[in-house]
């Protein structure tokens, strides 16, 4: 067997580190989503162990990982945590965002390359030019890790005095902005039914201005760098998969960890002796181990032809999106098979199957899921056009 490549080390040195606050992190998970936010000890542990800096250019003092790794470090938290988690995969787009800009510029704005940010592509805001940039109005929703986060990416819709700027018939410009925290209001809206930890609430800008060297095309095909992580504008994406995947394998032990104990009413033999529990968990141990198995071989062929330096296709940008589409299905039935096979113990909110259970179906209502996008695949598939498909889009 060869010696591991610097990636490959720093990977599992990254993983190590992740793997290493995971007790804290599902020890603080009830204080997670009683506050509605992490911590300010756990986003410290979190930027201790990269997880915000994953996709940070190595050059610049990031980590600059594969997206599988990016994955499994989301994985590992979300079986911990999954509001955590999804901090932290959000978070995590510092390394995507700031490539994007000039490097001097992004040097100035991102201080803190261990920092988090929030990156809300939905263009509900107005940039409007002006000298020197744009000044910049809107809200925006689904603000994820907005209690931590120290730049704040929106997106918004080029403003004229005819209305928005279009790029083609029907086709608006579209340009993100990235913003201080202290340009950024955060509204108190996240009271929900899962992930209620992730303080994933709107945010509002009013007449802001960003200097141009703090926005970025959403429609630009080249990258500023070279290197293979930021060859695909999707792939900042894909990550989300770790998540369900996490949240189903968590389910899973949390049934396993109480069946030796557990017994139903009117008997004596713990539900471990049970035929239908030893059905259940084997259901569940091959739906998730399919699930995983999907995802990480979709996402490591693609990542595999941008190592190379090669463009991917758009049969392998359906792949990995059916991969993370099979994820959040395949386990949320995982979820919700070992929530009622646990029984009456998962009805009380201190239990973990009752938070998995809400975070598991909170989070399968990412627009990543939407069901249009689903069809988006199936047409691709069939070989018509997908036009309005951005998930599918790959360089030319």
């Amino acid at each position: 067997m060869g010696a591991s490549t610097p990636l490959e080390t720093r990977a599992e040195e990254y993983l190590a580190a992740i793997r290493a606050i995971c007790d804290e992190v599902r020890a603080a998970a009830p204080e997670t989503e009683a506050n509605r936010r992490i911590s300010p000890r756990l986003v410290s542990l979190l930027s201790g162990a990269g997880a915000f800096s994953v996709a940070v250019p190595q050059a610049w003092g990031g980590l600059e990982l594969d997206p599988l790794t990016h994955a499994r470090g989301i994985e590992l938290l979300a079986e911990a945590d999954a509001s955590t988690a999804w901090c932290a995969m959000i978070g995590c787009d510092t390394g995507y965002v700031s490539t994007r800009l000039e490097e001097s510029a992004a040097r100035v704005l991102y201080s803190d390359l261990a920092a988090a940010s929030v990156w809300v592509a939905a263009p509900t805001g107005a940039a409007v030019p002006v000298d020197g940039g744009y000044n910049v109005t809107g809200r925006w929703t689904f603000a994820s890790g907005s209690s931590h986060a120290r730049i704040f990416c929106f997106g918004a819709l080029v403003m004229t005095d005819a209305g928005p700027e279009m790029v083609a018939p029907g086709v608006p410009a579209i340009r993100v902005v990235a913003l201080p925290r202290e340009q950024v209001d955060v509204i108190d809206t996240w009271t929900t039914t899962g992930l209620r930890g992730s303080a994933s609430n709107d945010c509002a800008v009013t007449n802001a201005f960003v200097p141009v060297q703090h926005t970025f095309s959403m429609m630009a095909v080249e990258h500023p760098r070279p290197e293979p992580l930021y060859q695909l504008g999707s792939l900042f994406v894909w990550k989300i998969g770790g998540v369900p995947l996490g949240i189903a394998r968590g389910a899973i032990n949390d049934v396993l960890a109480i069946a030796a104990t557990k017994r139903t009413l009117g008997n004596t033999a713990a539900i471990q002796e049970s035929q239908w529990l030893h059905l259940a968990v084997a259901r569940a141990e091959w739906k998730y181990r399919q699930a995983r198995s999907f995802y990480y071989e979709a996402l490591g062929d693609l990542w595999a032809t941008l190592a190379r330096g090669e463009k991917p296709t758009r049969e392998q940008a359906v792949q990995v999106h059916l991969s993370v589409i099979g994820a959040v299905e395949n386990c949320t039935e995982v979820v919700d098979a070992m929530y009622r096979a646990a029984g009456s113990a998962s009805l009380y909110a201190r239990h973990t199957l009752d938070r998995r259970l809400r975070d598991i179906h909170t989070a399968g209502q990412h627009t990543t899921f939407a069901l249009d996008r689903v069809a988006d695949d199936g047409k691709a598939l069939l070989g018509l056009p997908t036009p309005n498909a951005p998930m599918l889009s790959v360089p030319k």
